[in-house]
């Protein structure tokens, strides 16, 4: 241990039953080492999350039944995981064990290098991500392991944390206002608000007030869930309404409260195609431009990609037809069983041809770019959801498709 270990280290839980939380993960992680036998698993979740204390207070509980490495996905690859899985055994040899922090930064050959070792139970595997497994693991090796996930903390959890703080330093009081701010302030990143109340502590403070809190981080610590769902429908509405200057307000109050600036990217690309759509479809694309640019510049300059994509959608004409489009076509599958028709349906081999699919099916690059016959389900052909709105773009949209199919669908 240095001077400079910070707080999370310091008093990080060394067993499992230490953990604060997950209790249905720590039932499973208590039967294995009970059975001296670890299954291979990644577990994920948000960053400060509790990923890192969980393994490592697993790998203590275990350290006497196998040979335990760790490496970091992020800073090495094929060649030390090669190095460590052709290590020679003999007679007195442990079962190898590898813990990868970061194991989404594996690329595929990496991944692939821990296949077969995981698959004869050569090798342990645990690993550690902030991203969806599904998404980062390749399938081969994400069939062989265990998933999990990190739940958030309940209250009772987060008080123990603070009560445990406490009794570190001794001498340290965390107001019951300023628990209820740090938990709000940093949401699921236990780490941060560890972070936060070493420095606190650090600077000479040992009793931590909403007051401290607030000149510590200059954040109204008073922006609770309540409000963010509050201000995120004000701002949502706003755009929806058309009023710039509301929605300038709200956006700023926001992120100048600490609002995770992607929650307000990820809420505005939504609402592009919800509430704009086709009436402006460039809308879309700049709110994925301003998510994309928030993503890569952080807190603060992100304000100015939100801010320019928040007034443009505000301008924009308004249609929420393609949102009404599909809410229809969602309710007609949940109540009627329908069969593709049998001309949409390319025929794989003899038998299929014979038995009429693909036959009739008039590819509309032969005939002008357009055949005017429907692709609905036999007994729906005038079935329609999509109604278009004289609005912007989608007026000419609605022109054009009212040109092809007139006599036959009405727009």
């Amino acid at each position: 241990m240095t001077g400079t270990e910070p707080l999370y280290e310091k008093i990080r839980p060394q067993k499992i039953e230490d953990i604060l939380g997950n209790e249905k993960l720590k039932e499973i992680l208590k039967t294995w080492v009970n059975n001296k036998r670890i299954r291979s698993f990644v577990i994920w979740g948000e960053p400060g999350s509790g990923k890192s204390t969980i393994i490592r207070a697993l790998l203590n509980d275990i350290k006497d039944l196998y040979e335990i490495y760790s490496i970091s996905g992020a800073l090495e690859g094929k060649k030390k995981i090669k190095s460590i899985i052709e290590k020679e055994n003999n007679l007195f040899s442990k079962s190898k064990l590898l813990f990868v922090d970061e194991i989404h930064r594996l690329n595929k050959a990496e991944q692939d290098t821990l296949l077969l070792s995981v698959e004869t139970g050569e090798l342990t595997l645990i690993g550690a991500t902030t991203e969806n497994p599904a998404i980062s693991i390749n399938p081969a090796l994400l069939s062989r392991i265990l998933v999990f996930k990190t739940n958030e903390l309940a209250e009772k959890d987060y008080e123990i944390l603070f009560d445990n703080i406490e009794k570190y330093y001794g001498d340290l009081r965390i107001e019951k206002e300023a628990r209820k701010a740090l938990v709000e302030y940093a949401g699921k990143d236990i780490r941060r608000i560890m972070n936060l109340i070493e420095t606190t502590k650090e600077a000479g403070n040992n009793q931590i007030t909403l007051e401290l809190l607030k000149d510590f981080t200059g954040y109204r610590l008073n922006y609770d869930i309540k409000s963010k769902y509050g201000f995120i429908s004000a701002y949502i509405k706003s755009v929806r309404g058309s009023d710039p200057d509301a929605a300038i307000l709200y956006l700023a109050y926001m992120l100048e409260s600490g609002e995770d600036p992607m929650y307000i990217a990820r809420r505005m690309v939504i609402l592009s195609s919800e509430d704009i759509g086709l009436a402006d479809p460039n809308a879309i694309n700049i709110a994925v431009s301003a998510m994309v640019a928030t993503e890569h510049i952080g807190y603060p300059e992100c304000y100015l990609p939100l801010s320019e994509a928040t007034l443009y959608l505000c301008a924009c004409p308004k249609s929420n037809s393609s949102y009404l489009a599909y809410a229809q076509a969602k309710e007609f599958i949940s109540q009627n069983n329908f069969e593709i028709p049998a001309k949409l349906i390319n025929p794989l081999n003899k038998t299929m041809q014979k038995q009429g699919f693909g036959l009739n099916y008039k590819y509309p690059h032969d005939y002008g770019g357009f055949v005017k016959e429907s692709y609905m389900p036999e007994g729906f052909e005038k079935l329609q959801f999509f109604t278009p709105k004289d609005i912007g773009v989608e007026k000419r949209i609605k022109e054009r498709l009212k040109e092809l199919w007139k006599d036959q669908k009405k727009y």
